[in-house]
């Protein structure tokens, strides 16, 4: 297992066996999945136009928030999450980073990768090689026994998900399918959930529900016992009807999970069959570091306050 480069020299990790994991991708071109972009998010070349140029505008108007207004790649990502509909794309640009402004402490000290290099090296968090059927990306969250609260802290597993869920969208094809994630609590503790509270969970929720430019096609929990009542009754007072409607509990039913993501896509230990070989965390924390700078400029980016305090 290593990391390689491909011929336009975008890096990814090498499994093996022919198995592969990587982000960035360039903008697709098959019929078949511009014919889904144009069926499900409205995507059509006058509705891109169209939708740029109000965007641009609306963003220009905003003059104390500092966003690549002349980047595609970064307006697309939020154009796709809201259907070319530019004023909602500039609404959760805006939330964005308020929420950025309010909530500095879960930023701050975890702009990159390498800020947090820890986490992945826990092994905590995993990309999965092989797409649904449905196109979507599959993450797993392990937050039971390899959660060490000594050496992670809520916020430090926050921001790994916040910066793995970023790197995921620099491949349009996940913008266009979305993604799903695995959120395997076996071994979850009492000390676990101490490290959640009210304020956490509904910063969570806010940056996945209103400010983060993915289409979230599933949450499914595994191996939760009783004592994830606990947990996920803090989650759920802010949890919408629309992200309920996605989650589906599992528990140790396999064959529930496997009626709702392909087996073809799910280790042996979540009821699939997928044959490509594990890999261990500071892999992928070597691979994502190589994204340090990309993570370097979205961390700039943002409301001017002092130029915001100005303008009142």
């Amino acid at each position: 297992m290593s990391i390689k480069r491909n011929e336009k020299d975008y890096p990814y990790i090498d499994l093996g066996d022919g198995y592969t994991i990587y982000v960035q991708a360039d903008e697709y071109t098959d019929p078949v999945l511009k014919a889904k972009a144009e069926r499900e998010l409205n995507e059509t070349p006058e509705n891109v136009t169209n939708a740029m140029s109000e965007l641009r505008e609306l963003l220009r108007a905003e003059t104390t928030l500092f966003v690549p207004v002349e980047s595609d790649a970064f307006l697309v990502k939020f154009l796709r999450a809201c259907l070319y509909d530019a004023r909602k794309a500039f609404q959760m640009i805006q939330y964005t980073y308020r929420l950025k402004a309010k909530s500095k402490e879960y930023y701050e000290n975890t702009p990159n990768p390498s800020s947090i290099r820890h986490v992945f090296d826990e092994g905590m968090i995993w990309f999965m090689p092989e797409r649904d059927t449905d196109g979507a990306a599959l993450c797993v969250v392990e937050v039971g026994k390899k959660w060490n609260t000594s050496k992670v802290s809520i916020i430090e597993l926050i921001a790994a998900i916040r910066l793995c869920v970023e790197a995921a969208l620099l491949d349009p094809e996940t913008q266009l399918h979305g993604m799903k994630v695995i959120f395997d609590t076996d071994g979850l503790s009492m000390s676990q959930i101490a490290q959640n509270s009210p304020k956490h969970a509904r910063m969570i929720l806010d940056w996945v529900q209103k400010a983060s430019p993915f289409r979230m096609q599933g949450i499914h929990v595994v191996n939760n016992s009783m004592i994830f009542n606990i947990l996920f009754a803090i989650f759920k007072p802010f949890i919408s009807k629309e992200l309920r409607e996605k989650i589906s509990f599992h528990n140790k039913d396999w064959n529930s999970l496997t009626k709702l993501i392909s087996p073809a896509c799910l280790r042996p230990k979540y009821g699939g069959t997928l044959a490509a070989p594990e890999y261990e965390g500071r892999l992928l924390g070597d691979y994502l570091q190589l994204y340090d700078k990309y993570f370097d400029t979205l961390d700039a980016y943002g409301y001017d306050e002092s130029a915001e305090r100005r303008s009142k």
